[in-house]
């Protein structure tokens, strides 16, 4: 039915008409109310994809900056090393730095740890106090939930940034050049020691969370032996990016609720 047919018993045509034409201008003021709150959400919704688009740039940045400097550049020093002195074609060096495969036992291995890593910080999951505080490198999570952004940004800081470039300079260069001077226990905990010694500034923001420094060691321990027995950094940088991809995003849900 049409509005004027409702309107047919109102009065005189005059007042008709001013009704209706207040019933229009209604219409239009929320139209236009509903118009301005689609605006207002949409400029909204195009703010968070630029702010997240140049959190994912700075993070891209920062990542290949810290593998150039911590495995890129100690990798260039030692392949022009190996090349001069040795007369090694570039491929051997790579290999000699860990940078192949592997043998197939130590991935399927390495893919076990993955596993049973993921679902024991799924399960037993570490206070979340320490890991938002300022000095920690999971802070940057906060609040992010389970995200398309927050997967990335994981990605690129705890399996790229962090886990290959630790990687590549600790086990892929250090231990694989101990493990051809030293017997294969010393290597080990000579190179793990070494990655543990950086480790100790988590104390500087969270001291309470010294007992994890233990697992540190030991992990490392893991990692060598992954390395030095395989002859690649492969194995130990899944578990090493899975470890420290789980812990982002578990401070990015937990945060979220």
């Amino acid at each position: 039915m049409d509005v004027s047919e409702l309107l047919t018993g109102f009065g005189n045509e005059v007042e008709f008409n001013d009704l209706r034409r207040n019933i229009k201008a209604a219409d239009c003021r929320l139209v236009l109310r509903r118009r301005g709150r689609g605006e207002i959400q949409a400029a909204d919704s195009a703010n968070s994809d630029r702010v997240a688009l140049m959190i994912l740039m700075n993070a891209a940045i920062s990542a290949v900056l810290q593998v150039l400097l911590l495995g890129g550049i100690p990798f260039f020093v030692y392949a022009i090393y190996q090349n001069r002195r040795h007369e090694r074609t570039f491929r051997e060096i790579a290999r000699r730095a860990g940078l192949q495969l592997g043998e197939t036992r130590y991935l399927l291995y390495s893919l076990a740890f993955v596993i049973v890593g993921v679902v024991v910080l799924l399960i037993w999951s570490p206070p979340l106090a320490p890991l938002i505080r300022q000095g920690s490198a999971q802070r940057q999570f906060v609040g992010l939930g389970f995200s398309m952004t927050a997967v990335t940004l994981a990605i690129l800081n705890g399996a790229i940034q962090t886990a290959f470039a630790e990687e590549l300079l600790f086990r892929g260069l250090l231990a694989g050049s101990l493990s051809r001077r030293l017997s294969l226990p010393w290597a080990n905990i000579l190179q793990a020691f070494i990655f543990f010694l950086p480790h100790l500034a988590i104390l500087l923001f969270a001291p309470e969370v010294w007992g994890i420094l233990p697992a540190v060691f030991l992990a490392a321990l893991v990692l060598g032996w992954l390395r030095i027995k395989s002859g690649s950094i492969l194995g130990g940088w899944m578990m090493h990016a899975s470890g420290n991809v789980t812990m982002a995003l578990i401070v990015a849900v937990r945060t979220s609720r």
